[in-house]
């Protein structure tokens, strides 16, 4: 969830109009602003983890557990975008769109469902998550007041593609490759009582490539 957190700015932000880069002093305050609603804001739609049967408790923890390699995943995409952000004002950054960024996202999550075989079977809980991120960001941008948004500024990112590889590397390098994958899932699924529909079968198909 933490990562999730990160990368919904990178979205926010790739929406701003082509005007200033934003500073770094001002992502590290909204970023602050974000994490610390990320937890509440998801317990608070948590109305879409219950609706595919399960245990929210339980799934929570089974995220929580591999905070650590969520952490280090984050930490190493900030690196490795450290110079998007201005370390003074001045410079103007190219307008951005955040529906391509998650186009982008997207596609390569299908990619690898489809390379694992399983794209047809997590379906329907590809649409539930996507209705709990999209619950948790209204959430998040409501309680930080939409701090990115009234930033009126953007970050000199690559492109959409090249973000979402760079997530990704920095996931798998972190420690969050398939085998850290397939154990979330096998938790989700019921292994720990979280009994998530529609995993049965599917978490050990799971490969990140």
């Amino acid at each position: 969830m933490y990562r999730f957190a990160f990368l919904l700015i990178l979205v926010q932000l790739a929406a701003a109009q082509q005007i200033r880069e934003c500073t770094c002093a001002e992502i590290q305050q909204c970023e602050a602003k974000y994490v610390d609603q990320l937890v509440p804001c998801a317990d608070s739609c948590k109305q879409h983890a219950t609706s595919l049967g399960a245990n929210y408790d339980i799934l929570k923890k089974c995220i929580t557990d591999k905070e650590q390699v969520i952490v280090a995943s984050m930490t190493c995409t900030e690196k490795a975008l450290s110079n998007s952000c201005a370390a003074a004002p001045g410079k103007m950054v190219n307008k951005r769109y955040p529906e391509t960024l998650k186009i982008a996202a997207l596609a390569e999550i299908n990619r690898m469902l489809g390379s694992s075989g399983i794209a047809g079977q997590v379906k329907s809980l590809l649409a539930t998550g996507k209705k709990f991120a999209s619950c948790v960001k209204t959430c998040m941008d409501k309680n930080t007041k939409n701090c990115i948004k009234k930033l009126g500024c953007g970050l000199d990112l690559p492109s959409d593609n090249e973000l979402v590889q760079i997530a990704k590397k920095c996931a798998i390098n972190s420690g969050f490759n398939t085998a850290a994958v397939q154990s979330v899932c096998n938790c989700a699924a019921g292994a720990a009582g979280a009994g998530v529909k529609g995993l049965t079968g599917v978490c050990n198909k799971i490969v990140i490539s």
